[in-house]
């Protein structure tokens, strides 16, 4: 394969149209700065609307927001609250305990349950199948 040189040496000057290349590059420029633009006026009609739609603050709630309710508080901690919540049903999943004591019941951890279900599986009702 025989590659030529240009005779006037350097670069090809046929390859690449700068003044076209330029004229993208600044449209495309334009047309981004006009695109943001625009979708900087739609979030703010959008903000506006819903600034409209919101309910007002009660007054006492607007002239000292981070004041604390009244007596009772439900919930003063929500987060705490859930994780607790959570942590116990995760033990109630994971270890025995008594249900109904004077009928017999039990609470087995669900792996348990699980290994005697692949074991000796699925009780069956008397009368239950046709």
């Amino acid at each position: 394969m025989d590659v030529k040189t240009p005779p006037h040496g350097g670069h090809e000057a046929s390859d690449v149209n700068v003044r076209s290349v330029s004229r993208f590059t600044i449209g495309l420029t334009l047309v981004t700065i006009f695109v943001l633009g625009l979708m900087w006026l739609v979030m703010d009609f959008f903000l506006g609307r819903e600034a409209a739609r919101s309910p007002k603050p009660a007054p006492m709630i607007a002239a000292d927001p981070l004041k604390e309710p009244p007596e009772p508080r439900l919930q003063t901690k929500p987060a705490l609250d859930l994780q607790k919540v959570r942590e116990d049903e995760e033990a109630l999943l994971h270890q025995y305990g008594w249900v109904d004591p004077d009928k017999g019941i039990v609470r087995i951890p669900v792996e348990r349950a699980m290994e005697l279900v692949a074991k000796e599986g699925l009780p069956v009702r008397p009368g239950g199948g046709k």
